[in-house]
């Protein structure tokens, strides 16, 4: 594995006496198989920013092809959505976006803990909305993008050729798309997060094509400092500097829930992410943004500010 850009952020050297490994799982939730998916033991996660309920035990390595089979996986969208629907607030594209392709595994082979992502779509009256256009994009372990985008988004200069961690899928008739992709890295300034992009039709790659909502989605703190602790494919690049509470996007939220992924634990380590997402109908303007730091409400072009210390171009804010 390459090394991180020294003007990144330095990657301290590996622990020679790590931590003993996180208590074991707390037992096992079995769900129900719904909607072609199968039953299996795993450990929940709540969504709130602080949870006594984060998955325990170590996290595999291997990247996407650890995953198997879609079957393998619960159903985490049983619970009705009724009375619960909330919009899914605008956030910046940022600086790192550029064209995905269509695809389920959008790892391109990098390494990373196997994840497995469950996006659910819905309008306004909590329906599924299928044949919506699903995005995703997201660093690799490094805290890297790939493409032709901004220069300090990227970590190796051969990644301008490249496209991992980006792709989009089309919802079925439940709303659902799937991904296999890995953990993602972080950079200074953010906390751990994926982008997201919504759009009904056709999918169109331009940064300010029509869409639904453009989000993120990001992980517990406690989960973010265990992974960085104790997984020797990322304890090498130390802690991450931002948490959710000063993050540059979401800081400014009282309530992180919406913005933060149910997070679960398969019991041979393989992560399991999911989140349902309430959106608008085409053509409607945007109804919320994301509170930012400082207040700041940052929409598609409007970049929130760098936390104001002394940074190379390629440790900038990324969004």
């Amino acid at each position: 594995m390459r090394k991180l850009d020294s003007r990144e952020h330095a990657a301290p050297a590996p622990q020679t006496n790590r931590r003993a490994l996180l208590r074991m799982a707390i037992g096992g939730l079995l769900l129900t198989p719904v909607l072609g998916y199968g039953t299996r033991s795993l450990v929940s996660s709540s969504t709130p920013q602080t949870s006594s309920l984060l998955p325990t035990g170590p996290w595999a390595g291997g990247g996407t092809a650890r995953i198997g089979a879609a079957s393998r996986f619960p159903n985490p969208f049983i619970a009705s959505l009724e009375g619960a629907c909330r919009l899914a607030c605008e956030t910046t594209i940022g600086p790192c976006h550029t064209a995905s392709p269509e695809r389920v595994d959008i790892s391109d082979g990098w390494d990373g803990i196997p994840l497995r992502l469950a996006l659910r779509i819905v309008d306004e009256q909590c329906r599924p909305m299928p044949n919506a256009v699903v995005e995703i994009w997201h660093t690799n372990l490094t805290g890297g993008y790939s493409g032709r985008i901004a220069r300090m988004c990227n970590n190796d200069p051969a990644d301008v050729e490249k496209q991992f961690f980006r792709g989009y899928q089309c919802t079925d008739a439940q709303g659902i798309a799937h991904f296999n992709s890995c953990y993602p890295g972080w950079y200074r300034g953010r906390a751990v997060h994926i982008h997201l992009r919504v759009q009904l039709g056709d999918y169109v790659a331009a940064d300010r094509a029509p869409s639904s909502v453009t989000t993120q989605l990001l992980f517990a703190d406690e989960l973010n400092t265990a992974i960085f602790t104790e997984h020797p494919l990322y304890q090498g690049y130390g802690q991450p500097d931002t948490r959710l509470d000063n993050d540059n996007v979401v800081g400014g939220e009282p309530d992180k829930t919406p913005y933060i992924l149910d997070v679960q634990r398969m019991d041979d380590g393989v992560m399991f992410a999911h989140k349902t997402l309430v959106i608008q109908g085409s053509g409607q303007a945007t109804a919320c943004s994301v509170q930012g730091l400082r207040g700041m409400r940052p929409g598609p072009g409007n970049r929130p500010p760098p936390d104001g210390s002394p940074r190379t171009p390629l440790s900038n804010y990324r969004g």
